[in-house]
């Protein structure tokens, strides 16, 4: 069985595959200074009461977090005795990557690239929503062809709030309006919906460029923000492991 591992910033998404099917998937926070011996343990737990425990076979991972590389394969190797396949240069991801330095795309974009060309077998975008909002755009016959970076939404909101005195640091969620009546209300409007608008202009300027594009989103904050782009047509939380999972298939 494959074990996957998205590691972001803020979170680990794990799952294990059959071959056939999802078995299990979970999240853990994610921590460089943590060292292997500890996310061994937590792994352990964690297949332990899904009854995976010794049944992984092999772990494939894709790293936004290089200092937490290392710690999985010693994980992988070391932990689970099993082979490790990194996502990175040299690995064959099915995809050409039309960019000036592809060595400077993140393999967690990668893999969301990988997922989002298999679902539409199209010209495409993955949205994805974590620590950084990333869109990365695929298309015929099986290209990345850019990539789009801003700060994420928690950023933004924390950002606004240690930078202005005045501002506190609110929940983020959808306000009742686009204009708010107090500051918590005023600052989710300017947040949540101008993060959103952020989003869909981005989008817009995207199929400009390559024409008309499907659009799948995923990461942390996705279900919250979808709903306010009508660019996006589907949320897949899972898109990454499964881009991960379709790489590792063509790394036998």
């Amino acid at each position: 069985m494959l074990l996957a591992a998205d590691i972001g910033n803020s979170l680990i998404t794990l799952g294990v595959h059959d071959g056939t099917a999802w078995r299990a998937r979970w999240q853990i926070r994610s921590d460089p200074e943590r060292p292997s011996e500890e996310y061994g343990i937590v792994l352990e737990g964690v297949l332990g009461r899904s009854g995976l425990s010794g049944k992984v076979t092999r772990l494939a991972l894709a790293s936004a977090v290089p200092a937490l590389v290392s710690a999985f394969r010693e994980l992988g190797e070391g932990w689970l005795r099993v082979p490790v396949l990194v996502v990175g240069p040299g690995v064959r991801t099915g995809l050409t990557l039309r960019v000036d330095h592809p060595s400077e795309v993140g393999p967690d974009l990668v893999a969301d690239a990988v997922a989002a060309y298999a679902r539409f077998g199209d010209r495409a975008v993955a949205v994805d929503f974590g620590t950084a909002t990333a869109l990365v755009a695929v298309a015929p016959p099986g290209a990345l062809v850019g990539v789009t970076i801003a700060p994420g939404l928690r950023a933004g909101a924390e950002g606004l709030a240690r930078l202005a005195a005045q501002l506190p640091h609110v929940p983020l969620a959808p306000p009742p309006s686009a204009l708010g009546k107090n500051t918590v209300h005023a600052m989710q409007a300017g947040v949540v919906l101008g993060h959103a608008g952020l989003v869909s202009g981005l989008l817009t300027r995207i199929q400009e460029e390559l024409g008309p594009t499907r659009v799948v989103a995923t990461g942390r904050w996705a279900p919250l923000l979808a709903p306010f782009c009508p660019e996006i047509e589907a949320v897949d939380p899972h898109l990454t492991l499964e881009g991960i999972r379709l790489i590792a298939a063509r790394n036998p």
